[in-house]
């Protein structure tokens, strides 16, 4: 499957890559750090820069997407339909909730109140999750 996504956006077929986009699917949103932490067992020669690098290749290829939190290090999640991220304020859990129809409804109230032209929408509700209650 991700040989497919890379070959489809003109990228190589890396180890170094696909141990990436590996560790993006299995956590859904995960930061430069926890996918380091998570790899170097595995790939021990790739480095931070390694993977700041891929990162930023797969980023313009618009494969991944840098989630925007605020008071949080910045995750990287598979591009997707619109959705918003409700986060918990104690384990700090990310979960998706798609609402297509109601974020470009957002975007088109926003623009026109403001006259903005919005280019992008992050959303994010916060709260505390089952689990942490």
């Amino acid at each position: 499957m991700f040989e497919k996504i890379l070959k489809q956006n003109n990228l190589k077929i890396t180890p170094q890559r696909m141990a990436i986009l590996k560790e993006i699917e299995k956590n859904g949103h995960i930061s430069i750090e926890e996918i380091y932490e998570n790899i170097k067992e595995t790939h021990p020669s790739m480095s931070l820069a390694t993977i700041y690098k891929n990162l930023t290749s797969m980023q313009e290829a618009r494969i991944i997407v840098e989630v925007k939190l605020p008071n949080q290090k910045q995750k990287y999640e598979f591009i997707k339909q619109p959705h918003i991220h409700l986060v918990c304020e104690k384990c700090g859990n990310i979960q998706d909730i798609h609402f297509d129809s109601s974020i470009k409804a957002l975007q088109k109230i926003c623009e026109k109140q403001t006259l903005y032209k919005i280019k992008d929408v992050s959303v994010a509700l916060f709260g505390v999750c089952p689990e942490c209650q």
